[in-house]
């Protein structure tokens, strides 16, 4: 029996290819992109919906019936399409950060994974049990719970236990942000610098790390109190904000211990408003200084009926009636700050609660929508809305 020929895909007509192409999820049309310098072309042809490096929206649609689905949306473009992303599922996460086009997310047993919405990569870090002060344990029916020694004035006190978690709801209470200082796709070189309870304290990692490793007794860095943090690419600094408005840097290259410095003092006498830090094109850095007040409304949001001891009030609602600085972006609306809504405060005791997305426009002191209703479909509260400046790296 003769052996069948040997098919040569290189010689796919274009037209055939093109529409082969066209039906492909967005990781596997880069990776058909990547095949060949035959297919190149064709791929090349095949414009992803984002046309620029502005951030772009990622959320889950309310009307999507799929939880592994994810809608991403740009501004800058107009363009809104969907993701599909790898267990566990997309809406069952908790977003905890954003960077370099990788997300930062906790699942439902509070354990951290980085992931790349468009290549699909995904990252596991180190486990929640491997900080400091987090213990996992089984209760009277065997399930799994952790113990979490959450409060940072009280844990010399031989008298204070440890608060036992349900492994979906430490993830709320715990994480505060998670800052990457470069693509996780760099391997160990990329440094996860993570933000958490009590009080903002530090802990950071390596990719590929087993633990995580605590920030502590280090010269000019106080142990708590840190809400925010980003990666300065151009010095290899992290730059941390405290609750009171002060800056300090961090060095976390060399084979010794951290070094950091304070560089900008307090400036404030408490917790609010929330406060981030931004860097405008020209490398000036800014505090953006958010303030939100609560309201009620007559119509409770939806959640999930396994979901209602996550929260608190299903009509209070927390909206931005002042921003105080802001970042400007080429090709977005000038004069404006694009929001999404990371108040940890209010997601760990309101987890389904109303997420305030919108446009800030600084000269009338308002929040506008994002315009044109079916450029951004109808997002869902849970897991929130974040931020991301898509790469394929």
């Amino acid at each position: 029996m003769a052996a069948a020929a040997a098919v040569d895909w290189t010689s796919l007509p274009d037209d055939i290819l093109f529409e082969v192409m066209r039906k492909l999820g967005i990781p596997d049309l880069l990776n058909a992109g990547a095949v060949c310098s035959s297919w190149r072309p064709t791929y090349s042809s095949l414009r992803l919906p984002i046309t620029d490096k502005s951030p772009c929206l990622l959320y889950s649609c309310d009307a999507d019936a799929d939880d592994d689905v994810a809608t991403v949306y740009s501004p800058s473009s107009g363009a809104t399409f969907k993701l599909r992303l790898p267990s566990p599922a997309f809406r069952r996460r908790y977003m905890v950060g954003s960077d370099h086009g990788w997300v930062a997310t906790a699942d439902e047993l509070s354990n951290l994974q980085v992931i790349n919405p468009l290549s699909g990569v995904q990252i596991d870090l180190p486990p929640v049990t491997e900080l400091y002060h987090v213990e996992s344990f089984t209760d009277d029916r065997g399930s799994l719970m952790y113990s979490n020694q959450d409060n940072w004035m009280r844990r010399h006190d031989p008298q204070w236990l440890p608060v036992p978690y349900h492994p979906q709801r430490l993830r709320l209470f715990l994480y505060y942000r998670v800052t990457l200082s470069c693509s996780p796709s760099a391997g160990s070189e990329c440094i996860v610098l993570l933000l958490h309870r009590p009080d903002g304290e530090l802990s950071f990692a390596r990719v590929g790390d087993r633990s995580w490793t605590r920030l502590t007794g280090i010269e000019n860095l106080p142990e708590t109190g840190y809400r925010y943090a980003f990666y300065n690419k151009n010095d290899r600094l992290f730059y941390l904000l405290n609750c009171l408005g002060s800056i300090h840097t961090l060095d976390l290259n060399g084979p010794s211990s951290p070094v950091a410095n304070q560089i900008f003092k307090e400036m404030a006498l408490w917790d609010n408003p929330n406060k981030s830090i931004a860097v405008t094109p020209r490398g000036d850095m800014l505090q953006v200084w958010r303030c939100r007040d609560p309201r009620w409304v007559d119509t409770p949001v939806r959640f999930p009926p396994e979901d209602c001891g996550d929260v608190y009030d299903p009509c209070q609602e927390l909206y931005t009636d002042e921003i105080l600085l802001f970042k400007d972006f080429p090709n977005l609306k000038a004069g404006c700050a694009y929001l999404a809504d990371d108040a940890y405060e209010e997601i760990c005791v309101n987890k389904h609660t109303w997420r305030e997305l919108g446009i800030w426009n600084f000269k009338s002191e308002t929040l506008e929508s994002f315009g044109d209703p079916p450029s951004v479909l109808p997002w869902l509260n849970w897991p929130p809305p974040i931020w991301i400046t898509p790469s394929i790296y």
